[in-house]
Parts: structure tokens; sequence; C-alpha cells
């Protein structure tokens, strides 16, 4: 009996302590619980903050327009998106964030290129070279600066390709009654140092990468082959001088050193010049031209250098533009007619005389390949020569013609100078040679690059006329890699913006069938 209410006391005593035990263990884990209740809804979700910070990020005011409209495009542009929160603990967690924004580095790419399409097809468009470039041929800065600012307006209307993201983790612990972001500095440091940029800084360097190695591109001159004329001269680029620095600081201008691509001129400052004799000259962006009197071997030398653009500047009339026509003009008059910056004496092809191979629109008109040398001058402005008896028929002078794109031939001669050598003839038929002439020659010193020779006789001083060969010599020395011989006597003329220059023989110009000129290929 007392043994039975000992045991019941042990149980009773068990069951106490294990209900005082349960009651611990549930008011622990229930204690628990409600911190964790707590600590979920005592504050706001850990993402509100950095949302209304993300939110009121704003890039420097940009004062310049481009400055301004990439301000604006980072603004459109710049996204965020949280991903799941991650819980780290009881007490922290943290939040994956993507962030999209425009990004400068990628904004430069593929711009020069774009601002070179744009800029070629602008000088396809042109005729003139002041529609593109300012007087040192760089390009206009309001021509670039629209390009520019219109290729910008354009990659900011979808600016996909120019975007970067950036993936951030926000960390989080729970404190006070509050989550506090661990890493915010280091957070707000590096979104501040990719989002907040110098957009008119950003600008200017952009502009200056996609104009930095713009290179030149030039205009296509042409005259078509079928105008009577060439377009009208721009009075201003005429000029004449007795000093020849003038012409050296001339020579060393940017349309002056385009057009002559690296070649040397004949004309340089030491060359016997007349004393009181001017040195004319024209210059535009198609077209160089130097008339300058020297004397030589005691007789006057009227020489005119040349550069062309194109090769359709080197031009040919003839007399009532028929072959064949007898409606002779001066060379003035022809001048005058053509438009003419330069004009020459021709070959006088019309004279009752058979001689050479004579070509007119790509077409043979006579064949006579016995008589003389021919000259022939192609579309692309080169001379090329045939030699007496090279061709034996017609049919072999007609595929010379073609294969070289010939558009007509000087028939005269003699061939003075051929791939830089003197190959001018003792005898000839034509011209006599060894006699005491008035002289005139039309050579190339290099590509679209001539040498016209006119020598004439003036009293009192310079009363003497000479042979061919003095021609030949002064033609050498003055660098001409071919030369030929036109018809002289009074034929050796040179006619500058109008202007008859040389003295002419007995003192009047007589009527010719044919001219060579020059003419600019500027558009009026």
């Amino acid at each position: 009996m007392h043994q039975n209410r000992k045991k019941k006391k042990l149980w009773l005593k068990v069951l106490l302590w294990f209900l005082l035990l349960l009651f611990l263990a549930l008011a622990a884990v229930g204690g628990l619980f409600g911190l964790k209740l707590h600590k979920r809804n005592a504050s706001p979700p850990p993402t509100e903050g950095i949302t209304d910070f993300l939110a009121g990020l704003r890039s420097p005011a940009a004062e310049t327009d481009w400055g301004q409209l990439l301000s604006q495009a980072a603004e459109d542009a710049r996204a965020f998106q949280f991903g799941e929160t991650q819980e780290e603990g009881l007490w922290a967690c943290s939040v994956p964030l993507s962030l999209s924004f425009l990004d400068p580095e990628k904004l430069p790419q593929g711009l020069e290129e774009e601002m070179m399409e744009t800029l070629t097809q602008t000088a396809a468009r042109a005729v003139r070279l002041d529609e593109l470039y300012d007087d040192s041929l760089h390009f206009k800065e309001e021509l670039t600066a629209g390009a520019f600012e219109q290729l910008l307006r354009t990659r900011l209307e979808a600016p996909e390709a120019f975007l970067s993201s950036r993936h951030l983790t926000l960390r989080f612990s729970f404190e006070e009654d509050s989550w506090q972001l661990l890493n915010g500095s280091e957070v707000e440091a590096l979104l501040l140092s990719d989002l907040a940029f110098d957009w008119d800084q950003i600008a200017e360097e952009l502009y200056a990468g996609a104009t930095e190695n713009l290179p030149f591109l030039p205009l296509h001159y042409h005259i078509a082959e079928d105008a009577l004329a060439g377009p009208v001269p721009d009075p201003s680029c005429f000029g004449e001088t007795e000093d020849p620095a003038v012409i050296e600081e001339l020579l060393q201008s940017p349309l002056a050193q385009l057009l002559l691509d690296g070649q040397k001129t004949a004309w340089n400052r030491d060359l016997p010049f007349l004393t009181g004799r001017p040195i004319r000259y024209y210059l535009d962006e198609s077209l160089l031209v130097l008339v300058w009197q020297e004397d030589t071997e005691r007789a006057v030398g009227t020489f005119s250098e040349v550069v062309v653009a194109d090769g359709s500047q080197l031009r040919r009339r003839i007399a009532g533009d028929q072959f064949g026509s007898l409606e002779f003009e001066t060379t003035s008059a022809f001048a005058a007619k053509t438009n003419a910056v330069l004009a020459l004496g021709g070959d006088m092809y019309c004279h009752g005389r058979a001689c050479g191979i004579s070509v007119y629109d790509r077409t043979i008109y006579r064949f006579e390949p016995n008589t003389c040398d021919t000259c022939y001058i192609t579309s692309g402005g080169d001379m090329l020569f045939s030699y007496r008896g090279q061709f034996e028929t017609q049919e072999q002078a007609q595929s010379f013609i073609d294969e070289n794109d010939v558009l007509y031939s000087l028939c005269f001669g003699p061939v003075l100078i051929d791939g830089g050598a003197d190959v001018t003839p003792y005898t000839y038929p034509w011209g006599e040679i060894q006699d005491l002439y008035a002289r005139s020659a039309l050579g190339m010193l290099g590509d679209r690059h001539y040498l016209s020779l006119n020598i004439n006789c003036e009293l009192p001083d310079h009363y003497y006329l000479v042979t061919l060969r003095v021609a030949t010599d002064a033609m050498l020395a003055k660098g001409c890699v071919k030369a030929y011989t036109l018809d002289g006597g009074q034929t050796a003329t040179t006619v500058f913006n109008g202007k008859l220059i040389n003295p002419v023989q007995f003192g009047w110009e007589k009527i010719i069938s044919d001219v060579l000129y020059f003419a600019s290929a500027v558009p009026n």
C-alpha cells in the first residue's frame, strides 16, 4: 500500500515536469514565431527604398543640345528589375538587381562609318566644292554637325544596341525592427559612377571621334563630249601679277595642291621672265592655268601651264562644228564661243593638205598615215602618238582609236618628245622645221598636266624666229614627257581670258579651222 503511494507520487512529478517542459517549449516556439511575424510585418519589403533611390537618379543637367539629347535618351532607356528575395538565415536576406542603361562606350561603335556614308551621299549630290568644304578644304562644320545630329537622333530612336546591363546583389539585415542595407554605400557609389554621366562631354567626344579621320571626298568634274562650250569661268578666279611670290602662294593653296596632287610645276620663280610682262593665272576647283612669257633664244616664248581635274576639259572646237567646214575664225573668236579659259591655235587641219590620220568624234575622216606623225587625244586627256607609216590599214588605226577611246586627233607634227625622250626628227615634210618660223607645241608634264608653247618675234628687242629644235629644247627644259608640234606661223596664238597674249607674226590674228582649249568644269 505504502509502496503504491510512492509510485503514484513519482508519476505525478514526472507528469508535472513533462508539462512544464512542454509549456516552456511551446512558449519558446511561439515567441520565435511571433518575432518572425513581427519581423515580416514591422517593416516594408527591403526593395522599396532602393526603388525610390533608383527612380530618383538623374544625370547632371546637360547644357548643349547634343548633351540634352543624350541625357533625355539615357533617362528614357534606364530600367531596373529585382529578382526574388533570397533568405540568408533568420535575420538576413539578399535581393538580385539588374540595371539597364545607355552605355557611352557603345555609342561610338560604327558612328564614324555611318558619318562617312552620309557625307559620301552628300558629296555625290554636290556640284561644287564650296557646298562641302571651307577654304582649307575641310568639311564645313555646319555640314558635319548636321549629319552628326541626324545620326545621333536615328540611333537614339532605337537604342537597344547601345544599352548595357549591370547585375548587383543587395544585402539586408533586420535590425531594430527594420531592414538595413548592409552594402548601401558600395551600391550607391557603383550606381552613381555608372549612371551619372557628363553627357555634354560625351557628345563632344562622340562628334570628335566621328569627324576626326574624315577623308577628302573629291567631286567628279566632267564636260559632256557634245557640249560646244564649257561652263562660264568664274571672273574672280582670274588674276595677274609681276611678283613671283604671289604665284608661289597661289600654288601652295589647298585648291592648287589638290589639282597638282603632288606634281611639280614647270613654272618657278627663277625663270627668265620678260621684264614688265605679268604672270597671268586662273584657279578654281577644276582648273589651274599659269601663263607667262620669257626670253627664248631672243624671241618671245609664251608658256601656258595647265592642270585639269578631268580629261574632258582639254577640248577641241572646229570651224562650223562640222568636219571640213570652211567657216574659219580667229583663236580669239573661238575662245569667246567656247568659254575658254585658255585657247590655242590648233593644227589647221582644213588647209587644203592631206596629212595624217584625222579623227573627229571617234571616227576616222581622213587616212593618210605616211604623210605626218599624228597626235591622238583620249577621253581621259592623254596624248598618244602614231608615227609616219605605223598603221598600214585604216582598220588597224580604228582599232587603236577604239582601244584607247580616242576622241579626236591633231595632224601636223612632228612628235618632239615621247616617254621623256627627245624624238625630234632632223627632217620632216611639214613646217620647215630647220627654218626660222614662229613655233607652237603642246606637251604633257604629267597626268592631266599640260604645257603649251608659242615662240614669236616682237620688235624691237625680240625680233628673232627659231627652228623647231629650239621648241623641243624649251619643252625638254620644262620637264615635258610628251610634246607634239602644232601649226606655227600666224596660227601660233595664245588667248587667255578672252585676250590675245602673245605677239603674232605680221601683227594680226589669222582665221583658222580649229583650236584647242581648256575650260573650267565647275557648273555655273
